[in-house]
């Protein structure tokens, strides 16, 4: 199954200012591609850049994505090893966009298979519940955030962290208040606390149920 083409879109979606520790956000700055074939299937992917953690934004990846595409362009796409082991071969680093072509890759396989992507990865089904994100802000305003999630039917919420420490324990505090016991929270700091910080604020945090902390 031969890669006859490989498109490229820029997807830039507005959002409310989500920040976290390495900065703010105003758009999602997503590429997503299709790699079309010659028998008629299309495998597509996805990646987001977030350059404050990994130092790629979307223009790198676009950029990056052209010169893929050419790479592949009358390859075997069901040898995935050898694919990606060009991209690899081609620029070090650029994890972000090669994710996409990954993806991409996988999911040609798995249509070209017939099969699920998960019965192609020979895993099983199971039920996936994802959590919703509330990005640093007062401790006030992020636990009103929490309720409006708990109130829409959320049932897990990620809390993002890592300014400083005192009114970190504060936001969580305040979180758990507003949403009471049952709700699930996982913490995300960023890269934005040192050992020791980390260390004490988990500590303090004992007795609020965190399921776990990034």
């Amino acid at each position: 199954m031969k890669i006859l083409q490989t498109r490229i879109y820029k997807l830039s979606i507005p959002m409310h200012p989500f920040r976290i520790a390495t900065g703010t956000m105003y758009h999602a700055q997503n590429i997503f591609i299709r790699v079309e074939t010659d028998q008629g299937i299309t495998g597509v992917g996805e990646c987001s850049a977030f350059p404050m953690i990994v130092g790629e934004t979307q223009n790198t990846c676009y950029e990056m994505a052209k010169d893929f595409a050419k790479l592949w362009k009358n390859k075997e796409a069901l040898d995935i090893e050898a694919r990606l082991q060009e991209l690899d071969d081609f620029t070090a680093f650029n994890a972000t966009i090669k994710s996409a072509f990954d993806m991409a890759l996988y999911d040609l396989a798995a249509r070209h298979a017939g099969l699920p992507l998960y019965k192609f990865l020979h895993g099983n089904q199971k039920p996936l519940e994802t959590d919703l994100t509330i990005g640093i802000d007062e401790p006030e305003a992020m636990a009103a955030a929490a309720l409006d999630y708990k109130n829409k039917g959320v049932r897990i919420i990620k809390i993002k962290l890592g300014k400083d420490g005192k009114t970190d324990l504060l936001r969580v505090q305040k979180i758990r208040e507003a949403v009471g016991d049952s709700i699930l929270l996982r913490l995300d700091a960023n890269q934005g606390w040192d050992f020791e910080t980390a260390k004490e604020l988990l500590v303090k945090m004992g007795s609020l149920d965190i399921e776990f902390c990034e």
